[in-house]
């Protein structure tokens, strides 16, 4: 199936979905439950992911208990990603629907999710996944310590012809000297800069600016782009209006940094155009909290339809 359509959901149209199935994620945040509790009501098949060595602190066990409680199947993720094909593979229909709560989700389990649906190329269905992510209230975070490296998270077969100049499209957060680290270590010949505004709160992208101001000042006014956490659209579009133009002269090395709906985008993009480049800093230490819900969730319809 080929990728055919991103929209942004009103957060008040989400009992209009009717989901096949659910899948969420068995975290030891508090709000990894917050999108399983709006939609208790709904009688589709309801799974929790659980990886074989997740953290269980704070409220994992209080989380596990909710999804026992109500009915959930709990799948153990014994390798570096779900079985995709067990969960999917079994539903029939002309249309599949899928709702993925991606709160508590490693990038690499949400990625899987959608190459299985892009792989199927030969299927003449449509699927249509809801992606739905719950925000953290602020917390002011200090710097994660010394970036180690960057890793590269997809691997690619397309090697360029000849050696290219780098471009680098890195999302911002409020972590100091974080990404003026990423820019020293990849060193790019030129420089995006993105960061969500409006986000849920104002102190975020104040933090943003205050932690940032010496990598901000490397990029020409115009590579500062702002993109509207809520509208996974846009963000979508932004990404491709910089890439396409830049792809024959650059490598382009995307690091989506940031709120997790511009990793999910992210994903999306380098599925159309896999010379992208998906990278994500490595660090020495990178401590964990709970963090509480804020306000409504992000949801974000993505559409697969095979050829005709």
């Amino acid at each position: 199936m080929e990728l055919s359509s991103i929209e942004h959901i009103d957060p008040a149209q989400l009992a209009d979905f009717k989901a096949d199935v659910f899948i969420t994620t068995l975290g030891f945040e508090t709000r990894a439950t917050t999108v399983s509790r709006l939609i208790e009501e709904d009688s589709c098949k309801k799974i929790a992911l659980k990886g074989a060595k997740k953290l269980k602190e704070f409220s994992y066990q209080k989380n596990e208990n909710y999804f026992k409680d109500h009915d959930f199947e709990i799948f153990t993720v014994n390798s570096a990603i779900p079985d995709v094909d067990a969960i999917l593979a079994p539903i029939e229909g002309e249309q599949i629907n899928v709702m993925i709560d991606c709160t508590s989700m490693s990038p690499n389990w949400y990625y899987e999710f959608f190459r299985w649906f892009y792989d199927k190329q030969d299927e003449d269905r449509k699927a249509r996944i809801r992606i739905i992510y719950t925000m953290a209230n602020y917390v002011p975070q200090p710097g994660y310590g010394k970036v180690k490296e960057i890793s590269d998270f997809l691997k690619t077969d397309i090697k360029p012809a000849n050696v290219k100049k780098v471009a680098l499209i890195l999302g911002l957060g409020q972590e100091k000297k974080v990404s003026e680290s990423i820019y020293k270590i990849i060193e790019p010949d030129l420089l995006y800069l993105f960061y969500a505004d409006p986000p849920v709160e104002k102190r975020f992208v104040e933090k943003v600016f205050v932690n940032n101001h010496k990598l901000i000042n490397e990029a020409p006014i115009r590579n500062l782009i702002a993109y509207p956490i809520r509208n996974g659209k846009s963000i979508y579009q932004s990404l491709i209006d910089i890439i396409l133009p830049l792809r024959n002269e650059y490598s382009i090395v995307l690091i989506p940094q940031g709120p997790k709906i511009f990793s999910v985008v992210a994903m999306l993009v380098h599925m159309g155009y896999p010379d992208i480049r998906i990278s994500y800093p490595v660090f020495k230490k990178h401590p964990i909290a709970d963090r509480l819900p804020s306000d409504t969730p992000v949801i974000l319809d993505i559409l697969f339809e095979g050829e005709e």
